[in-house]
């Protein structure tokens, strides 16, 4: 694997340090393991570019299903004062471990736990980098989590699950969508 560029994003593996002639705002290594989260999927890379678009300074964020830890680690080092990462695999989690012992200046409380049974408390942005099933599934949690004027960042569904994925959140309203290649990501409002 090679790194990966989003905006002033790079995601890398170690052994890829480099970042090119353009000097990236932040670099993230990761070492590829169990963890979902190189940068190399576009359910990644899309949701990178909408965390770009979000001011973090002063706001706290969950990361639901936060796997290698990329998109926690992310909107730490963008700015956020609070992150957790949240995953139900034991294994996503010590892959999530390991990466922030290579990105030393991310804050990241990582916890192993399923959404419905972690009772965490409200954030200003909610990330879910999940499938269209799992979305829609958990969207009375993850409204709640986003609850007084938080955002969400959903992504992990198709084009064609979207109508129903739009429709478990149609109390919100959309503020960003992007697409590529068939994968969608939303940022709610």
């Amino acid at each position: 694997l090679r790194a990966v560029r989003v905006g002033d994003i790079v995601v890398t593996p170690p052994w890829d340090t480099s970042t090119g002639a353009a000097t990236p705002a932040i670099t993230i290594v990761i070492q590829p393991s169990m963890g979902f989260g190189t940068g190399h999927h576009a359910t990644t890379r899309l949701c990178l570019a909408a965390l770009q678009q979000i001011d973090f300074h002063g706001r706290s964020v969950i990361d639901m299903g936060t796997g290698s830890g990329v998109l926690a680690i992310a909107a730490s080092l963008l700015g956020a004062d609070r992150v957790v990462g949240i995953d139900s695999d034991a294994d996503a989690i010590a892959a999530a471990k390991e990466n922030l012992r290579l990105n030393v200046r991310a804050h990241v409380t990582l916890m192993a736990a399923d959404l419905r049974s972690a009772n965490l408390p409200a954030a200003d942005v909610v990330v879910a980098n999940l499938t269209g099933g799992l979305l829609e599934a958990a969207a009375p949690e993850l409204l709640r989590l986003s609850a007084s004027g938080g955002r969400l960042v959903l992504s992990g569904l198709l084009a064609g699950e979207e109508p129903a994925v739009l429709a478990a959140y149609s109390t919100r309203t959309i503020q960003r969508r992007a697409e590529e290649g068939g994968w969608i990501c939303l940022t709610l409002v």
